[in-house]
């Protein structure tokens, strides 16, 4: 996002909605979906193919879902959606992130010579579908009040990041917080499904050893691994049960 950006976004709103999103390529065109469960009378779809304008190019509700098909060329995009005109939110579903230069971060993805969305970077790699579950797990994972996933580790450590698929796999993007006595805490908005992560300790990767469950990483070690649903209208967590990744 260029420098121009930053007055007006000091001004804007970022606050944070259970939301899905979905970012394909369908009839000649990049189709861009999201849902929000706050109440939206515009929803605009802003990035580097429109100069980051946060009025040209309006969604469409349909069926409770905002849509935008756009066509663009093969090529590298970054984007955000901005809610009522004021809320810029970033895409919890997007195929990658990058940093967006304001402490947050915007959806990314490449459009292939192929017309195939691949995250920037490359494919994803392919999650485990196999998962061994932990019979001998503490019970750190929960949702909290707000219906945000907290995911606990007791690490000796300066500084502690999480990386997962639901953030490209960053080692940079998700910092844990510091509660006391040595106890991390990963915060995270996710939408129902199967998600693999592992926890960046002071530049070293480490599984969580009490993941849900455990999943091949594909490189000799293993991700953590657990699954969100929705109960009655609430988010909670448990081991992956129907053994399909994300």
């Amino acid at each position: 996002m260029n420098k121009s950006k930053l007055v007006s976004i000091c001004f804007l709103l970022l606050i944070t909605v259970f939301a899905f999103s979905a970012v394909t390529y369908q009839d000649g065109k990049v189709l861009f979906t999201f849902k929000t469960n706050i109440k939206a009378t515009s929803v605009f779809l802003a990035g580097n193919f429109n100069n980051w304008s946060t009025s040209a190019m309006p969604m469409q509700l349909v069926d409770g879902v905002w849509q935008l098909a756009i066509a663009l060329d093969p090529g590298t995009y970054q984007y955000k959606y901005v809610i009522n005109g004021t809320t810029w939110k970033e895409d919890p579903e997007a195929p990658s992130y990058v940093d967006d230069g304001f402490g947050g971060k915007n959806g990314a993805f490449v459009l292939t010579s192929n017309f195939e969305v691949n995250s920037v970077g490359g494919p994803k790699k392919t999650i485990s579908k196999n998962y061994e579950i932990n019979q001998n797990r503490e019970d750190t994972i929960y949702v909290d009040e707000d219906g945000y996933v907290v995911i606990r580790l007791y690490a000796k450590a300066d500084r502690v990041f999480i990386a997962g698929d639901f953030n490209g796999w960053s080692d940079k993007d998700t910092e844990a917080y510091f509660v006391e006595d040595g106890i991390w805490e990963a915060v995270l908005e996710l939408t129902p499904g199967v998600y693999e992560y592992k926890f960046i300790v002071d530049g070293n990767w480490v599984f969580d050893p009490n993941a849900f469950a455990f999943g091949d990483d594909g490189f000799g070690g293993k991700n953590g691994a657990f699954e969100v649903i929705e109960e009655n209208g609430q988010l909670t967590v448990r081991a992956p049960q129907s053994g399909e990744g994300r």
